[in-house]
């Protein structure tokens, strides 16, 4: 717990601060990016000394300042980010829970990688490459970099290490200089560090030729997070095939190779909390965190997971949040704090320019949700829509960061989303600023842009929706009947052991974690699209299945296990099938989106992939564009098989505001609700007479006439003389 003085109005007070500067510097910080963010919270936010001024004097031993000359003994361990940070990192990192929890790596595999992006080394990747010589942006004055028009976001490479590395290095190969680091920086960013480092050695290539772009600010909690942290009901649980009593399982969680992991429950903390921990809440499972002590955290993890001598740019996530309806003073302290401190880290050496990420730079997009009738049973976020954050103001912006570093500030970048869904940078004037549209006013300005989700929007139930092709089926009559008899001998399945289940001890799993065909089959009108079905499966319902299955399996007979193991299989087969007909559908829209691109598009029309059409057109709405290549072959349709290569099919003026203008080729009004869907998720007690495990805590009260057992009505008196006993 630490006293931290908060400025309000020229009176300094002392706030008590339960914030991250009591564990928050000295722990594994992931920070998560959230893209579409549709929901802003409140909270007020405590303030601490702009100045920072005792950061250099405190962490400067070992720092390289950026205006001095490079000592002749600096190694990867004293400098920049590692110097400054490293050792805290290496040495607290050990044992701590943050708020995503530990991650299992004691030791961080990462290299340190030397150097920083330069405008000579930057120039040097462009000219030697095939791809993107004449396909480049050459940033305003004074970054100068040389940025090639497509870039790397790293968000996507933990799905698959081995093809990501490879990515990777036929990414650097071909001269690609812009790489993305996702702010979660977790400990599978150590690999994507080492095969970063490994890809500049085995071509003898420089550090400064590449640009590295930090993302920070938005904490998310992890989708498995319940399932990790929920300790079993039975006093025995499954390790490594053996039972071990839970009191040795805890033991055996202290040592190195099995780490208990836990954090913070987001979506359990009130507003009321996160703001004591200088948090604000963006959606129900993520929030902000734009304080220079979450920035502090940030960098200590940047020194553990990736040992990278200096940030390049940093892009502040969640800007909006700041903006809750508190007095403008207020606000504009808050960001002159944080521009103050980035402006400092600038001097000791730890990044070069900064900057902000956010999809309400650019005005809204339009949406014509549908009419709902007053019985529809659709989840409140839909019934009752938050209100979007107002549109952020550069202007604004800028007169705080020319206040916190003067007229050589280095506020620089600025990143929004950019996609053929999210074109309104291009074609909507500002509400602030009727002449400029968002790319012209950071023109004005000397701003730099960066795009992301080139492929990527949401519909109307906040869905993300793929500039894909997507696999579509030759006889789908034959895949649907498959689906629905796979479908029924499930259901036959779960019928020969309900019974003794709904019979048999309370240490069974509930049906609703164990019978997935019949919470599916109760659950069905909510999936609307490939990717409301793939969350639901493998974040609710394949963890809390095979919990269950194990449990089940364990404390069961020769044939219940053979029963687990043919149900096993029949859930596996019809989460398949379904999961290609909705891939069907999928395909089925992009084709149509395709058809309605070369319509307005006839340039367009010449790239033979739809994914190739929605990059090239991402690449006239920011100076350069970020695209998840976490697979070798998505990068290799995007450069050697795209026609426009090194800037070969240039797209007419009119016909990119043509596609800007054009509905048809846009995901805004895609999949609305369904006025009767089901509430999210089947609680328990729902699919038979199976008592819920929860109901053995739960005391009926009769809202009427209220009785708590707990509680005597009347409280006797104590006779006198004995004492104060009853």
């Amino acid at each position: 717990m630490s006293m931290l003085p908060v400025m309000r109005r020229g009176h300094m007070i002392h706030r008590r601060h339960y914030g991250p500067s009591t564990w928050m510097s000295t722990t594994s910080i992931p920070f998560c990016h959230l893209r579409h963010i549709h929901q802003s919270g409140s909270g007020d936010q405590c303030s601490i000394d702009a100045s920072r001024g005792g950061f250099s004097d405190r962490r400067g031993q070992g720092g390289v300042s950026s205006h001095t000359n490079e000592p002749v003994s600096r190694t990867g361990e004293t400098s920049g980010i590692n110097g400054l940070y490293g050792n805290r990192a290496q040495s607290a990192i050990r044992g701590m829970l943050g708020p995503q929890g530990q991650a299992d790596a004691r030791e961080s595999k990462a290299i340190p990688i030397l150097g920083r992006a330069t405008a000579s080394g930057t120039k040097y990747t462009c000219d030697r490459s095939t791809v993107f010589e004449k396909w480049r942006h050459v940033c305003a004055p004074p970054v100068g970099w040389h940025l090639s028009k497509l870039g790397c976001a790293t968000c996507k490479m933990p799905h698959d290490m081995n093809e990501a590395v490879e990515s990777l290095q036929l990414q650097i190969i071909k001269g690609c200089n812009v790489f993305e680091l996702d702010g979660s920086m977790s400990d599978v960013h150590q690999g994507i560090a080492r095969a970063f480092y490994e890809a500049l050695q085995a071509f003898e290539l420089e550090r400064e030729g590449f640009v590295v772009v930090c993302r920070c600010g938005v904490i998310k909690q992890q989708p498995f997070q319940e399932e990790v942290t929920q300790v079993e009901t039975s006093n025995s649980a499954v390790v490594r095939n053996r039972i071990v009593p839970i009191f040795e399982r805890y033991k055996a969680s202290s040592l190195p190779s099995m780490q208990l992991k836990s954090g913070f429950r987001i979506s359990e903390l009130s507003d009321d909390q996160l703001a004591r921990l200088n948090l604000r809440r963006v959606s129900k499972t993520s929030a902000a965190g734009l304080s220079p002590d979450w920035l502090e955290a940030f960098f200590t993890n940047v020194a553990y997971n990736t040992k990278l001598e200096c940030i390049d740019v940093l892009l502040l996530d969640g800007f909006h949040t700041l903006f809750d309806g508190r007095p403008e003073e207020h606000i504009n302290d808050d960001i002159l704090q944080l521009f103050a401190y980035l402006e400092n880290q600038v001097k000791v050496g730890v990044l070069q320019y900064y900057g902000i990420s956010s999809p309400y730079l650019a005005p809204h997009i339009h949406r014509d949700y549908p009419v709902l009738p007053a019985d529809a049973m659709v989840p409140d976020y839909i019934r009752n829509r938050r209100p979007l954050p107002d549109v952020i103001n550069l202007y604004r912006i800028m007169s705080l960061a020319q206040r916190a570093g003067g007229t050589n500030h280095h506020f620089r970048f600025v990143q929004y989303p950019f996609n053929l869904t999210f074109s309104q940078a291009l074609n909507k004037p500002l509400p602030y600023d009727g002449n400029h549209t968002l790319q012209s006013l950071t023109r004005a300005l000397g701003l730099n842009t960066i795009g992301y989700s080139p492929l990527e929007a949401t519909d109307l139930m906040d869905l993300p929706q793929r500039y894909h092709n997507f696999p579509m089926e030759a006889d789908l009559k034959s895949l649907r009947m498959n689906f629905f008899t796979v479908c029924e001998r499930c259901v036959l399945k779960e019928m020969e052991v309900k019974e003794s289940i709904e019979k048999g001890p309370a240490t069974l799993p509930p049906l609703e974690h164990l019978f997935v065909a019949s919470v599916y089959l109760a659950a069905q009108r909510q999936f609307t699209n490939l990717f409301f079905f793939s969350s639901w499966a493998t974040h609710y319902m394949i963890p809390r299945f095979r919990r269950a299955l194990m449990r089940f399996k364990e404390a069961s007979s020769t044939d219940l296990k053979e029963w687990c193991k043919q149900y096993e299989q029949l859930t596996n087969d019809m989460l398949r099938l379904r999961r290609r007909m909705f891939e069907h559908k999928c395909g089925k829209l992009a084709h149509e989106k395709n058809a309605a691109i070369d319509r307005v598009s006839p340039t367009l029309a010449m790239c033979p992939m739809l994914n190739q059409k929605a990059i090239n057109f991402a690449t006239y709405g920011a100076d350069t564009v970020l695209a998840g290549f976490h697979v070798s072959r998505y990068f290799h349709e995007a450069t050697e098989l795209n026609p426009a290569k090194n800037g070969g099919l240039p797209l007419p003026q009119e016909e990119v505001l043509a596609l800007c203008d054009s509905m048809d080729v846009s995901f805004a009004n895609c999949s609305p609700p369904d006025p009767y869907m089901l509430e999210p998720i089947l609680t328990e007690g729902k699919l038979s007479k199976q008592k819920s495990k929860s109901m053995e805590y739960m005391v009926k009260i009769d809202p009427h006439n209220p009785k708590f057992p707990d509680i005597p009505e009347e409280v006797e008196e104590t006779p006198p003389g004995n004492g104060g006993q009853t």
